[in-house]
């Protein structure tokens, strides 16, 4: 489900450093899609580990997620602004949080059709 524009966001740990201004793209119940800003993607690749992913919308709680990156768009060498397409599959997640998504998700996708 794409995320454009909706009241999500998203935070996350890698390599012991924050990132905060990500943006969610998309998500489903197995993963979900971050544009990340070169500055935060610089030491990103794929295999990467995210740690205390937490995706802030008023239909979720606040539960950290592990999350792997599994794409990784965008990221060439000698590119230093801009941002990177980062395809992130949950990896630390309970089946409880995974249906709460899966719901919110279906419930979404079909008010838009």
């Amino acid at each position: 489900m794409s995320t454009s524009g909706g009241p999500y966001g998203v935070a996350f740990h890698i390599h012991d450093r924050l990132v905060s201004d990500a943006r969610l793209a998309n998500i489903s119940a197995g993963g979900c899609g971050l544009e990340i800003q070169m500055v935060d993607a610089w030491d990103l690749d794929t295999g990467s580990v995210l740690d205390n992913l937490c995706i802030m919308h008023p239909d979720f709680p606040c539960v950290p997620l592990q999350g792997t990156v599994v794409r990784l768009l965008g990221k060439v060498p000698g590119k230093t602004s801009g941002y990177v397409l980062a395809g992130i599959e949950f990896s630390l997640i309970t089946p409880f949080i995974q249906e709460l998504i899966e719901g919110h998700v279906v419930a979404h996708s079909a008010q838009e059709t």
